[in-house]
């Protein structure tokens, strides 16, 4: 499993976790993981996402959060995660 922190996710290939992060330690981490899968379309230039957003709330770090995304990456045996913070502190 690789992670990959704020770049692009076309980086990330088509099957990976995607962990959006907002606010610092001292007012909570809101935090949103979802599993993103490229699907093939029909025109082999087009294709298209499936989102499934796996948990979405407060969590005490932004540590917390890629700790919970590994930990899900690992069981499911998905290979990227992609995380993306804002106002991190500390």
């Amino acid at each position: 499993m690789r992670v990959i922190r704020d770049q692009d996710p076309t980086e990330t290939g088509d099957d990976f976790l995607r962990v959006s992060c907002q606010g610092d330690e001292a007012t909570g981490v809101f935090t949103i993981i979802e599993r993103v899968v490229g699907q093939a379309g029909g025109d082999e230039r087009t294709g298209s996402w499936r989102f499934r957003r796996l948990f979405g709330g407060l969590l005490g770090s932004h540590d917390a959060a890629l700790t919970l995304a590994e930990a899900y990456a690992r069981h499911k045996g998905v290979p990227v995660v992609y995380a993306e913070t804002r106002n991190r502190q500390g």
